[in-house]
């Protein structure tokens, strides 16, 4: 087995002694674990931040119980409910859009900050799209690929009104197409938005 010479700062070395000891290895081998995960991370094409940023997204997905569930499958699942009862799905999504609100805003309680989590975040979506901007006091949070009907799009649209009310935002005006929403507002005092012809 080939030796090398490392260099730690000394916090580091603490670091790994408490951890190899709570773990009941030796330093040698939390140092070979950690090297082959870095060398594994490197070749999928997966830097540090990534593996970070996707963790912390699996927590934001357990924390409000999100489960991937096939578009298909849940494109046809509301389209059934939304012939049902339109009013109760669109409460039902308006309601889950408010409490993931509630959480992020938690973890990120500034809208401007949000629009970048929400870049950083992306990378794990299966949209083809998913952009939160903010200019002046307009927002705006545009999802492209979010199903197939336009009733998904446009539940999906409730949910983000309901989610940006959390952060302050109103006077909405939504656009839905199969596979498309955009949802604009304003954040705090502004005027309102003027109709598009």
């Amino acid at each position: 087995m080939a030796r090398l010479n490392i260099s730690l700062t000394n916090e580091m070395a603490k670091k790994i002694q408490d951890s190899a000891d709570e773990d009941g290895k030796t330093i040698s081998s939390v140092i070979t674990e950690s090297v082959d995960l870095y060398l594994h991370l490197k070749e999928m094409g997966i830097s540090r931040s990534q593996l970070i940023r996707f963790v912390r997204f699996l927590e934001v997905t357990k924390s409000i119980n999100a489960v991937p569930v096939p578009s298909l499958l849940l494109d046809t699942t509301l389209s059934m409910s939304l012939t049902s009862s339109q009013e109760k799905v669109t409460e039902a999504w308006c309601e889950a859009g408010r409490i993931t609100g509630e959480f992020f805003k938690t973890v990120v309680p500034d809208i401007d900050k949000l629009s970048q989590e929400f870049k950083e975040y992306s990378i794990f979506s299966p949209l083809t799209k998913m952009e939160l901007k903010k200019e002046g006091n307009e927002v705006e949070l545009l999802l492209i690929g979010t199903g197939y009907s336009i009733g998904a799009a446009k539940v999906t649209a409730e949910a983000i009104k309901c989610f940006l009310k959390v952060y302050g935002v109103s006077d909405f005006k939504t656009s839905t197409s199969e596979g498309f929403v955009m949802v604009k507002g304003l954040v705090g005092k502004g005027e309102r938005f003027v109709d598009e012809e």
